[in-house]
């Protein structure tokens, strides 16, 4: 009955279970093409309408993403396991090889499908699971063959190349795409807009607002996510090097103006405690996620390391000069 509603009452009741099915629930899941039994974190992307499961590894995290628009079939069922009940939903996808690949829709085979069996620790995140993702696709169903009917026609363009540019300050990503009917058009990532949320509205937005095929809004969105993410990366990277380079005991020993003979062994100890602190900052202001910042984090607590070595021997070295003097 609540689809015979008009499109603003669907568009409304669509919008509440978005909103609940967006609080992250913990699950375990496993696939049709992959039957090990993964723990991830599941929650229902608003912005571009797709199911997604966050996994993490023991070096990096990975994104399964499923399109609302693709989902063909959704499932609740419970079986028994010992003496234990699983409640479970089961999703299955049409997977879309023509847009995965790149290929002509006229080169690649009819669409296959995958199929997910998520399970839920509690009976209630899987009900509501299972009645709010019957509803959307219900009303995704609607709202698309009312967009048909009464929508006026648009003429969706693929991108062809992007070419980054130099962005300018306060800017994190500034890419320039060339798109198959021939026009140019211009994406910026500002700072303040980075954060997983916003950065999603940009995207959405910028998809609408060219033309753009909206097939393409999921890789181009991973595409911009993994630039803002190396370029936030490059930049606090440079951050922490800056630390350790401003531990250095010449230059404290300089700043504090003081003399080897009377305060270079405070100096020096407060040197390490800087260097101490910075090490166990590292992981948390750096980020673990994926084998580049996993790396970088190893290698600025070997620069620590090397801090502390450099400056033991510039103490030595400073304090023998100072005795001599003094002898």
């Amino acid at each position: 009955k609540s689809l015979r509603t008009n499109g603003t009452g669907t568009l409304h009741l669509m919008a509440n279970h978005a909103e609940l099915l967006s609080r992250e629930v913990k699950i375990k899941y496993r696939t049709s093409t992959n039957l090990i039994l993964r723990r991830g974190t599941l929650f229902y992307n608003e912005d571009m309408q797709t199911v997604e499961v966050e996994t993490s590894g023991s070096d990096e995290s990975t994104t399964k993403v499923i399109k609302l628009s693709c989902l063909s079939t959704v499932k609740a069922m419970d079986y028994i396991e010992g003496t234990r009940v699983n409640c479970v939903l089961i999703l299955r996808q049409k997977l879309d090889t023509a847009e995965e690949d790149g290929l002509d829709a006229s080169d690649v085979p009819p669409l296959e499908e995958e199929e997910m069996i998520i399970q839920f620790t509690r009976v209630e995140d899987r009900d509501n699971w299972d009645t709010g993702l019957r509803y959307m696709m219900n009303a995704l169903e609607v709202t698309v063959a009312k967009d048909q009917v009464d929508g006026p026609t648009k003429s969706f363009s693929r991108i062809k190349k992007v070419r980054l540019e130099e962005p300018r300050a306060g800017v994190l990503v500034h890419a320039r795409f060339e798109l198959a009917s021939g026009e140019e058009a211009v994406l910026e990532i500002p700072e303040h807009k980075a954060d997983a949320k916003n950065l999603n509205h940009e995207i959405v937005k910028w998809v609408q607002d060219n033309c753009v095929q909206p097939s393409e809004t999921t890789s181009l969105y991973r595409l911009v996510k993994s630039l803002v993410h190396r370029t936030t990366l490059e930049s606090k990277t440079a951050d922490v090097i800056q630390r350790i380079n401003d531990c250095n005991f010449d230059k404290m020993l300089k700043a504090q103006g003081v003399s080897v003979e009377d305060q270079g062994t405070a100096v020096l100890e407060l040197t390490k405690a800087h260097l101490r602190e910075i090490e166990n900052d590292i992981p948390t202001f750096i980020g673990q996620q994926g084998t580049a910042a996993s790396m970088i984090v190893q290698i600025l607590r070997r620069n620590v390391e090397k801090m502390k070595v450099i400056n033991d021997l510039a103490y030595k070295i400073h304090a023998s000069s100072h005795r001599k003097a003094a002898g």
